[in-house]
């Protein structure tokens, strides 16, 4: 199914149910959405059908973790922009994926809009402002282009969003 333009991203989500519905919804939204059920699925389907607008990366996926698929991606194309949309986003996967200059974290559940809204947002970010605030030192965390949703490790307890989202 063809988007009416928004842009072209890459979802990669293993849960299906989870997936199907966020991308039904994007695309009523007007994006075309690429599916990957696996981590190893979402670097073949990035490397086949690049470039994207954005990709959306659930972290905890089966066959390649999201930190791997990440940094396939980031091989082929440094510069993508990368949405971690993961329920359990440690302390080492903000490290690592700082290392790969990914700052951006939507911790489920979310609520659709949320979701919307960050697309948007890191859409019409500039690359070199992810790299200026990356370059910077400023750690995802403390990111001002996080919006206020900062990543958390398992340790400090669950993270909830608005109830009633996507989970």
């Amino acid at each position: 199914m063809e988007g009416k333009g928004r842009g072209k991203l890459l979802l990669v989500e293993d849960e299906a149910v989870l997936r199907r519905l966020i991308a039904e919804f994007l695309r009523g939204e007007g994006f075309d959405v690429l599916e990957a059920a696996d981590g190893s699925q979402g670097a073949t389907l990035y490397a086949g059908h690049l470039p994207f607008d954005l990709v959306l990366l659930d972290l905890n996926l089966p066959y390649l973790s999201g930190v791997d698929v990440c940094r396939r991606i980031k091989a082929l194309r440094p510069q993508q922009p990368v949405l971690i949309c993961s329920a359990a986003i440690l302390d080492w996967h903000v490290a690592a994926l700082h290392d790969l200059r990914v700052d951006q974290f939507l911790i489920k559940p979310f609520h659709p809009l949320d979701l919307l809204e960050r697309i948007g947002r890191e859409m019409a970010r500039p690359v070199t402002s992810r790299d200026e605030i990356l370059g910077a030192g400023i750690g995802p965390s403390k990111s001002p282009a996080d919006g206020g949703h900062r990543p958390r490790s398992l340790a400090a307890g669950p993270v909830q969003a608005a109830s009633g989202g996507l989970r």
